[in-house]
């Protein structure tokens, strides 16, 4: 029995991360451009709309991901370990993706946000923490208020991640019932 666990296992986590990967290899060629090449290569009236344009391709690939790997683990794994995987990866590809946009949307335009003054003004690294900050908390719907966009493309990316957070939290609320909290209780069922 434990080698056909480990072999779900392998072969959930193998299907998992090769169906991301197409998606990972986006999400971080798209923060490499929005970081270190946007600002320098496009006129800055393009820059925007190009990045918003990304930032909505992304989101398309990352629901696709969502919806084709939770319906197969509710169809055929049912182990709550890998909904909780699932569900890192997914919560970090999107945190991390908007963190990169709203870096790039700050980098071409510091008046894209209002912020305390000790935030948003040192290196690019420090501007993506800080961008990885806001992000984690509007993903969070907390919204402390210390970032507050001013751009309306901007906003429009905040109301993306928003989207995509209750995308996320709806298809996972909606399949949960399916999956295995106890494998014990399950097996002695069988």
């Amino acid at each position: 029995m434990a080698s056909s666990d480990s072999k779900i296992d392998n072969n959930f986590y193998t299907e998992l991360f090769t169906k991301s990967a197409p998606v990972i290899l986006v999400v971080f060629a798209v923060a490499v451009w929005n970081l270190w090449f946007v600002k320098q290569i496009l006129p800055i009236e393009w820059a925007p709309p190009i990045v918003f344009s990304l930032a909505s391709l992304k989101t398309i690939m990352i629901i696709r991901v969502t919806f084709h790997q939770l319906s197969k683990i509710i169809l055929q794994s049912h182990i709550l370990t890998h909904v909780v995987v699932l569900f890192a990866l997914l919560i970090g590809l999107i945190i991390f993706s908007f963190a990169s946009d709203f870096t790039a949307f700050y980098l071409i335009n510091e008046n894209a946000f209002q912020a305390n003054p000790s935030i948003l003004n040192n290196s690019t690294l420090s501007i993506f923490f800080d961008c990885m900050y806001f992000s984690t908390v509007t993903f969070s719907a907390i919204g402390y208020g210390d970032i507050v966009p001013s751009n309306g493309w901007v906003k429009a990316l905040i109301m993306l991640e928003v989207i995509l957070y209750f995308f996320v939290l709806v298809f996972g609320i909606a399949n949960i019932n399916g999956i295995k909290i106890d494998e014990k209780k399950h097996d002695s069922k069988s």
